[in-house]
């Protein structure tokens, strides 16, 4: 009853009836005569205005080397765009890449993003390079904080390109059915930017005019977008239905009951599984999974903690990406009160099987709509579960600020839950400045209920400026109490307020200038235990960007920190950090070098004090594109951590390689293997994939592990702990 009174009280004051009007610019119909075929020939676009691009780098409002022709344009069942990418020096166009959401700087790009709803938080962008492959990802949260882009999400469109010696030639279109918009009085508006990206000069022509002061995600922002009108666009309501069939082998090494050897347990896999995407309305979509499976899912990067903490992994499983932004309810850092990698894994990072469950998003007035529900299967360690969330997101006082409303549940068959509700809001106060605060509480059935305690309850409030030029600063004030409990959720630690601090001065350089920008940032986190309301730990830095317009970054700082350690804990479980008050600095340094190349190289260098010890960390990740056809990456960490005072040394290792070979932009063949030093394994993967077209997919996994040091335990380990083959097909039927 007391959230129904709160949630009642939030509608009331947070969604009341506010209006925005928006005047687009009309966009034109697409000829009658139009060939869909990468060609822009006589009479297909001749009627349609061309849209002017402005550059934004490396030189603001410079001239362009290249000309760019481009034009937008539509029919009842597709968005069209072309582009005439003209170039001087065919021969130095790159194209770098064939991958499936690649992403690679050393290629030139070309495409749009699209706000279909106009909300100005989310939108889906869709690119491709002159190989006529094909990037497509969501944005979430106005492309602000960490992780705002979604590269997982995929969608059904088109696209066609041509090179020739005046240069690079594209049509794309995007069917209506692959979008979610509203039709109001008859009209659509959605809003859009366009941009084309020349790598060997690190360009950027884009429309509208947005400055480079809004950082590297700017040209992503749906806030900056242009609005276009599209009329009479007949409702397209998807209706797409996916069956799976799955089969393989695994092998599994298990210790016996005596403990003396290792049993060999071999199964042979089959399943079968069905998606169904369904198109209620034109802004509302509903998605239906059974028996949900995600072998063909790349696995996760190995890494090492040197914290107390929890590490994050990202979410790379489909189903849970389609307008992933509406459930976003960020809390700092990687703190989220909805955290979709709780569902169907567990604790160790094993898969949980998912019966089914059913997915509804969409957007009523100003209003967006998420609501998620799946039911896991029972293991042997688990209860099955079920775990919902709702989610509402209102446009409330102006067109980028916004109130919403989260509440997940979870509860298992032995009547275990945890229900949590949340409300946010987030206000632009002035053109760059922003206010952000949010409130939730949790429910569990151990913990006694106390709506007015603070406790079960978390709250955080920013304020902060969205511009990179001249001063900038962000500062925010966060408290999660010690009976505040999230199954749905990732909290990095537990009862603590923190206080954080960022301000920051750019300088952006002229026309003649080899630089692009370049300036100084001072950051840092003061953390207090909430129980006796003691000062926890701090970490301050102090550091310099130099970022130039090929494209390279180098960055040199300083931090100094401080942790009361009152419980002992194992540092990477080989050492322990006994309990005492430490002070300890060290030195920073990142770099990376030119984008416009096949090859780059990233590095990032670490060295100083670590707790009572020494801390040296080393991480390279090199990448050559050796052709379209083949692209080679690795990436390898060192840190080699010394306790002289107490004896104690260890030396943590992670290298990865990984290989990719794309006979077209269809049919692929990428490979890698991990070692981590800590679990003295290797990790391999080799994953076969032909993809015909959106929704057909034949994917062959395989997966194995090797053990480094056999004589690390007793009984002496078998050489590998499991391996397995899995062929996964799917097809799509569109209705």
């Amino acid at each position: 009853m007391q959230i129904k009174i709160l949630f009642q009280l939030f509608l009331f004051i947070a969604f009341s009836n506010y209006s925005f009007a928006f005047e687009g610019i009309p966009v034109s119909k697409i000829s009658d005569n139009f060939v869909f075929d990468g060609e822009m020939s006589a009479g297909e676009w001749d009627h349609i205005a061309p849209i002017d691009l402005t550059t934004q780098t490396p030189v603001y409002h410079g001239d362009p080397s290249q000309l760019t022709i481009v034009k937008l344009g539509y029919d009842q069942s597709y968005i069209y765009l072309s582009g005439e990418l003209f170039d001087t020096e065919p021969d130095k166009i790159l194209a770098n890449t064939k991958l499936r959401d690649g992403g690679d700087p050393s290629t030139d790009w070309f495409g749009l993003v699209i706000d279909s709803y106009n909300d100005k938080q989310n939108a889906l962008s869709f690119f491709t390079t002159p190989t006529g492959s094909r990037f497509d990802a969501a944005i979430l949260n106005d492309a602000n904080g960490r992780n705002p882009m979604n590269l997982s999400w995929n969608n059904f469109w088109d696209v066609k390109t041509n090179v020739t010696d005046k240069g690079w030639f594209v049509e794309m279109r995007i069917p209506f059915s692959s979008l979610q918009y509203q039709v109001i009085d008859g009209k659509v508006i959605m809003g859009i930017t366009i941009w084309r990206y020349i790598a060997r000069s690190n360009e950027l022509q884009i429309c509208p005019d947005i400055p480079p002061d809004l950082g590297e995600m700017g040209q992503f922002r749906p806030s900056q977008a242009k609005e276009y009108v599209f009329e009479n666009i007949e409702q397209k309501k998807p209706f797409y239905i996916t069956p799976y069939v799955l089969a393989g082998l695994s092998n599994e090494k298990t210790i016996n009951s005596a403990g003396t050897d290792y049993n060999n347990e071999q199964k042979f896999i089959k399943d079968l599984g069905i998606d169904v995407k369904y198109g209620i309305t034109n802004n509302f979509t509903l998605d239906l999974t059974l028996n949900t499976d995600f072998a063909q899912v790349e696995a996760d990067d190995q890494q090492i903690n040197l914290t107390r903490f929890s590490l994050f992994f990202p979410e790379k499983r489909l189903f849970f990406q389609e307008r992933s932004g509406i459930f976003d309810f960020s809390l700092g850092s990687q703190n989220n009160l909805f955290y979709s990698r709780r569902i169907g894994i567990d604790g160790d990072g094993n898969a949980v099987p998912i019966i089914g469950g059913a997915r509804l998003t969409g957007r009523s007035g100003n209003t967006d709509v998420g609501i998620i529900s799946m039911q896991t299967q029972a293991t042997d360690e688990l209860a099955s579960n079920n775990y919902s969330v709702l989610r509402l997101k209102r446009r409330i006082i102006n067109e980028n600020s916004d109130a919403g409303f989260l509440l997940t549940n979870s509860i298992d068959r032995n009547g275990k839950y945890n229900t949590v509700y949340g409300f946010d809001t987030n206000i632009r106060i002035t053109k760059d400045n922003f206010l952000n605060v949010k409130f939730a509480q949790s429910l569990n059935d151990d913990v006694e209920r106390s709506l007015l305690s603070i406790n079960p309850s978390v709250f955080w409030a920013s304020l902060s400026k969205r511009s990179e030029r001249g001063f900038t600063y962000a500062t925010s004030l966060s408290r999660v109490g010690e009976d505040f409990h999230n199954n749905l959720g990732f909290q990095e630690r537990e009862n603590y307020t923190r206080w954080g601090v960022r301000t920051q001065y750019n300088f952006f350089s002229g026309e003649h200038s080899r630089l692009f920008r370049h300036g100084i940032t001072i950051r840092g986190a003061s953390f207090w235990e909430n129980d006796h309301n003691t000062f926890n730990s701090s970490s301050h830095s102090i550091g310099y960007n130099w970022q130039w317009k090929n494209g390279s970054n180098l960055t040199l700082g300083a931090k100094l920190n401080y942790d009361d350690i009152n419980e002992p804990f194992d540092l990477a479980d080989i050492v322990m950090i006994p309990i005492d008050q430490y002070f300890y600095s060290n030195f920073t340094s990142e770099f990376s070098t030119t984008a416009s190349k096949p090859y780059l190289l990233k590095g990032e260098f670490d060295s100083g004090k670590f707790f009572d010890g020494y801390k040296n960390t080393i991480s390279l990740s090199p990448v050559y594109n050796v052709s379209p056809s083949l692209s080679l990456s690795a990436t390898y960490e060192f840190n080699d951590v010394n306790f002289k005072i107490r004896d104690e040394k260890f030396a943590a290792h992670i290298a990865r390689i990984k290989a990719l070979v794309m006979f077209s932009t269809k049919l692929s063949i990428s490979s890698f293997i991990q070692y981590n030093s800590l679990d003295k394994l290797y990790l391999g993967n080799i994953r076969f994939r032909y993809n015909p077209k959106e929704g057909n997919d034949l994917f062959i996994v395989y997966n194995s592990d090797l053990n480094a040091n056999r004589s690390f335990l007793e009984p002496r380990l078998p050489l590998t702990n499991q391996s397995s083959v899995l062929l996964k097909y799917s097809y799509t039927f569109t209705l």
